[in-house]
């Protein structure tokens, strides 16, 4: 992927969220994403920083958590997917989206 493919409206909000109030609204963007553009967005979220990662890390898993099983499962292969495309320094932060506490 190049750079300009990871450059959305979403990683731009917020690789720029600087102060409390631009984080919540990078926050209530994550919430209002439809799931599928979320997805497609982790490779550049996977390259904010570790704050700002682990933000976005926690918004993602609460939305996949109230998911009937059989759409988490869904998205979770649109995410390897993903995963499998991206630069391999990513791939380790968009997986582990899906890995809680070392379980799937």
């Amino acid at each position: 992927m190049s750079d300009q493919d990871l450059d959305t409206t979403l990683v731009r909000r917020g690789t720029s969220a600087a102060t409390f109030r631009d984080m919540n609204s990078f926050v209530e963007d994550i919430r209002q994403r439809p799931l599928d553009k979320l997805i497609g967005d982790l490779p550049g979220l996977s390259r904010l920083s570790e704050t700002k990662y682990a933000l976005a890390r926690q918004i993602v898993r609460q939305r996949l958590r109230a998911l009937p099983e059989v759409e988490r499962a869904r998205l979770c292969l649109f995410a390897d997917e993903i995963a499998s495309d991206a630069a391999p320094e990513d791939v380790e932060r968009i997986r582990g989206i899906f890995i809680q506490d070392g379980t799937a």
